[in-house]
């Protein structure tokens, strides 16, 4: 099995290189930020030889208790085997900078966050959705969401509700 160490603080070199707001926590090795400032810390991911984080393991999004929007970000260093998890603060218009300039595998991971929770990534290649028609006009993964105030929801549970009399007719018979 690969493992990667969980112990490499990077105060420092983000000291050095933000003059931006952030916050690192070097035990849990996380960082937090506010999305505009991604492609800063991007650059830096790659570029920096202390952190060589050249592969994007995960990308996904969430929803704080305030309704506010998260990406978050897991990356690791193949060659120096450190990780690091970016969480970034989603502005109010719900844009957030892309990161497939720098790992081709965010390309499929932005477009699910687009599609389950509404984010837009500025400079997607593709950003369109993944799962659901173009059409539809919600996102099943915000707190928000009610599945019963979906259109033509409902007529699943009927055609359920069919297939189930036929079935006991069928077993009675």
């Amino acid at each position: 099995m690969n493992r990667v160490s969980a112990q490499t603080d990077f105060s420092g070199v983000f000291r050095e290189a933000f003059s931006f707001e952030h916050e690192y926590d070097p035990a849990a090795q996380v960082l937090r930020l506010e999305a505009e400032h991604l492609p800063q810390a991007f650059k830096l991911f790659t570029e920096d030889s202390r952190l060589k984080l050249n592969y994007l393991r995960d990308m996904t999004a969430k929803e704080g208790p305030e309704g506010q929007l998260f990406t978050v970000y897991n990356f690791v260093s193949l060659e120096l085997k450190h990780v690091l998890m970016v969480i970034a603060r989603v502005s109010e218009d719900l844009v957030v900078p892309t990161a497939t300039s720098h790992w081709d595998s965010a390309d499929w991971m932005e477009r699910e966050a687009y599609d389950m929770f509404g984010i837009r990534f500025a400079g997607h290649p593709d950003l369109r959705r993944i799962y659901l028609e173009e059409t539809v006009d919600f996102y099943p993964l915000r707190k928000s969401f009610k599945l019963d105030e979906v259109p033509n929801v409902g007529d699943l549970g009927g055609r359920e509700r069919e297939l189930a009399k036929v079935k006991a007719k069928e077993e009675k018979a």
